[in-house]
C-alpha cells in the first residue's frame, strides 16, 4: 500500500477559459452551490439581470427561508443591507475571488471581518430589496468583474441574459448541491485487510489514506458502505458481514466481522444509496433491492429481497442517490438508471463509449463520482444533475491519483452518512 500512500495528492479544478486573467487573480476556489448537501435547485436569469447573474429556486419545497451556505471560505466583505440587494453577504476568498448572496430574509447571521468556513451558515432565503419574490441572486467575481459561475468545478451554464434583444438567453438549469464535505472511500486489498481514504470534495485532493493492520478472515467480493463506520461485504461463499469501525484516524482499526447472513450472497457489485436500500447485482443480470433498516443492520435488518428485473449487464455499479444506479458496461457505456418498483425503471446514456477501462466506480452522492482504472488511478467526475439520465452535464475533472490504488473493491459512504 506504500504506493497509494506516496502517490500524488491530485490536481484542483481550474478556471482555463483566460489563464492570464487567473494566474493574476489567483486560482478559481472550489465554489459549491450554496445550499445543503444533495439539495436540487433550479438556476436562471432573464433579460435586464446582466450577464452572470443567477437567481436560485428550490425544486422541491418551498424557497423562502432556506438556508444559504458559504460556498466556499473566505472572509465576509461585508454582511448588512442595501436598497437594491437587500440584506446581502459579500465574501472575500482572496487571490481577486468573491462571492455575493442577495436579497436575504433578515440580518446575516454572519458579520463583516469573520472568517467562514465553506457550507456555513450566512442567512435564509428572502425577497427584500429590490426583489419580486423569494430567491437567492448568487455571483462570483474575478478582480471585481462578474464571471460565469462554477460549482464542484463544473461551470454553472448561466453566461448571458439575453439582453440586449435578439441574443440567446442561457436556459435554466438544474444542479444538487454538493456542499458536503469530505469523501469516505473504503477499499480491501487482495490480502484481506481494509483502507480508509479521505479526498476533499471540492478539489478530489485525497488528503490521508490509512490501511489496517487486521486482515477480515474471509475473501471478499462485493463491499457497500453504509455510513462512517458500517460496512457490508459479502464473501466469496455467499455470506454477509458487516463490519465495525473502530477509528480511521490516523490507523485504520475494526471490530472482528459479524457474519449476519448465511448463505445466497452471490452477488457481482453491492451498493447502499444512503436511504435505506441495499441493491445488489448477481451474475444472472438481475437487480435486487433490499430494504436496510438500521444504521447497524444484523440480519434482521436486512429485509425483502425483491427482484426489480433482469437483464443489467453492469460491469461496475454504484449508487447516486435515492433509488438512483450507475453503472458501466464492457462496451464502455456509462448508464444510469432510476428505479421505480418492480419491473419499473428508466435509464439514460451518459456516455457511449470509453468507461469499459474501469474496474470500479463509487459515489458518495451529491453528482460525485470516482472511477478506478485498470492501471489503478481513481479519476473524479462531476454530474451538475445527477438526475436528468444525461451526460451533457457531465465534466471530467482529472486524477485524485494517478495510479497506487490497489484494492480489489471500493466503496464511498453516503453525505450524510
Amino acid at each position: 500500500m506504500a504506493a497509494l500512500a506516496l502517490a500524488g495528492t491530485g490536481v484542483a479544478a481550474l478556471d482555463v477559459a483566460d489563464p492570464s486573467a487567473a494566474h493574476a487573480a489567483g486560482v478559481r476556489p472550489n465554489f459549491q452551490l450554496p445550499f445543503a448537501c444533495d439539495d436540487v435547485w433550479r438556476m436562471s436569469t432573464y433579460p435586464g439581470h446582466d450577464d452572470y447573474d443567477i437567481d436560485m429556486f428550490a425544486t422541491s419545497g418551498s424557497t423562502a427561508g432556506r438556508p444559504i451556505l458559504a460556498s466556499a471560505a473566505g472572509t465576509v466583505a461585508y454582511a448588512g443591507y442595501d436598497s437594491g440587494a437587500g440584506n446581502y453577504v459579500k465574501l472575500d476568498h482572496g487571490g481577486g475571488w468573491e462571492s455575493l448572496y442577495l436579497h436575504m430574509v433578515s440580518t446575516p447571521v454572519v458579520r463583516t471581518g469573520q472568517q467562514v468556513d465553506q457550507g456555513q451558515l450566512l442567512g435564509k432565503v428572502g425577497t427584500t430589496g429590490n426583489s419580486s419574490g423569494e430567491h437567492l441572486h448568487h455571483e462570483q467575481r474575478r478582480d471585481g468583474n462578474k464571471v460565469e459561475s462554477h460549482f464542484n468545478g463544473a461551470p454553472s451554464g448561466i453566461t448571458t441574459d439575453g439582453s440586449p434583444s435578439g441574443e440567446p438567453k442561457s436556459p435554466e438549469v438544474r444542479a444538487v448541491s454538493a456542499n458536503c464535505g469530505n469523501v469516505s472511500v473504503y477499499g480491501a486489498l487482495a490480502d484481506g485487510r481494509l483502507t480508509y481514504s479521505a479526498i476533499e470534495s471540492g478539489t478530489g485532493r485525497r488528503l490521508k489514506t490509512v490501511v489496517s493492520e487486521a486482515t477480515l478472515g474471509f475473501t471478499p467480493k462485493t463491499m457497500a458502505t453504509v455510513n462512517f463506520n458500517t460496512i457490508l461485504l459479502t464473501s466469496t461463499s455467499g455470506d454477509l458481514y458487516r463490519v465495525d469501525v473502530i477509528t480511521n484516524n490516523t490507523g485504520l482499526a475494526f471490530n472482528t466481522p459479524s457474519k449476519i447472513k448465511v448463505g445466497g450472497w452471490t452477488h457481482t457489485q453491492l451498493s447502499y444509496d444512503g436511504h435505506g436500500n441495499l441493491y445488489g447485482l448477481n451474475s444472472l443480470g438481475e437487480l435486487l433491492r433490499y430494504d436496510v433498516t438500521s444504521t447497524k443492520p444484523t440480519g434482521n435488518h436486512i429485509l425483502n429481497g425483491t427482484t426489480i428485473d433482469s437483464g443489467f449487464t453492469l460491469k461496475t455499479m454504484t449508487t447516486t442517490g435515492e433509488d438512483w444506479i450507475l453503472g458501466t458496461t464492457s462496451d464502455g457505456r456509462l448508464l444510469s438508471y432510476k428505479i421505480n418498483g418492480v419491473g419499473s425503471w428508466t435509464s439514460g446514456e451518459l456516455k457511449d463509449s470509453t468507461w469499459q477501462g474501469m474496474t470500479n466506480l463509487v459515489s458518495p452522492g451529491a453528482g460525485t463520482y470516482f472511477g478506478r482504472t485498470e492501471g489503478g488511478g481513481l479519476f473524479r467526475y462531476t454530474d451538475r444533475n445527477p438526475y436528468d439520465r444525461k451526460g451533457g452535464d457531465l465534466f471530467g475533472m482529472g486524477a485524485v491519483d494517478e495510479s497506487g490504488w490497489t484494492q480489489t473493491l471500493l466503496s464511498a459512504a453516503p453525505f450524510g452518512g
